[in-house]
């Protein structure tokens, strides 16, 4: 009886997480993409470092910053792709590292084969076909925080586990509504590589930040 009861409990978690991702999913409701997607200090970061890097180096002239807030949770559109030309801002959900968190990332390493995500600003380098299809290379600038980048092959690609099912699908299974996470590696939707990558190519820099006081504070 007890075994049945723990059962029909079970299954009612499941139902209910089911339907909550569908009503999350399907009804435009804000509590899957909250008004907030970036945060104020997230872009004051980016476009400090970016001016201290062309500021060394002055004939770099980059069309597109990207902004990666780490400090929201994997299901929020937390990369801002700004057109520096126009300040025109597009969004879209972006991975961590499997080793960084699971909902919310939490630890960030510069360490070849730790599987984490690192911070700081990176520079995006030349398009390329590898085992996830289009993909970007990119270059670590800050040493010690990022620099390791290019060997530890942290690049820009694409996967089936950045999607609204995927989030469905980890709801469901009691996961909580968490995309699938990379190996450290930036991965955008497979609907939306295309995009991402034809801006990029204009010329583009990612700078990845998180609030890690707070990030400390709450471990």
């Amino acid at each position: 009886m007890e075994r049945r009861g723990a059962d029909k409990r079970l299954t009612i978690k499941i139902i209910a997480a089911a339907v909550l991702a569908l009503a999350l999913l399907f009804s435009g409701s804000t509590l899957l993409q909250p008004p907030e997607r970036i945060s104020t200090e997230a872009f004051r970061q980016a476009f400090a470092a970016l001016h201290r890097y062309r500021g060394m180096h002055p004939d770099e002239n980059p069309r597109i910053l990207a902004v990666v807030d780490y400090s929201k949770p994997s299901y929020v559109e937390r990369m801002a792709l700004i057109d520096l030309q126009s300040g025109y801002r597009t969004f879209y959900r972006v991975s961590h590292g499997r080793k960084t968190g699971m909902l919310y990332p939490v630890a960030f390493s510069n360490i070849p084969q730790s599987n984490m995500s690192s911070l700081g600003l990176y520079k995006v380098l030349e398009t390329y076909y590898g085992d996830h299809g289009k993909a970007m290379r990119l270059e670590g600038l800050e040493p010690a925080v990022n620099d390791s980048a290019y060997v530890r092959d942290i690049v820009l690609h694409s996967a089936k586990y950045i999607s609204p099912a995927y989030i469905l699908l980890n709801l469901v299974t009691l996961n909580g509504p968490m995309t699938g996470r990379s190996n450290g590696c930036f991965v955008v939707s497979l609907s939306e590589i295309d995009e991402v990558t034809a801006k990029f190519a204009a010329g583009a820099f990612i700078f990845a930040w998180a609030d890690t006081a707070a990030i400390r504070a709450n471990r």
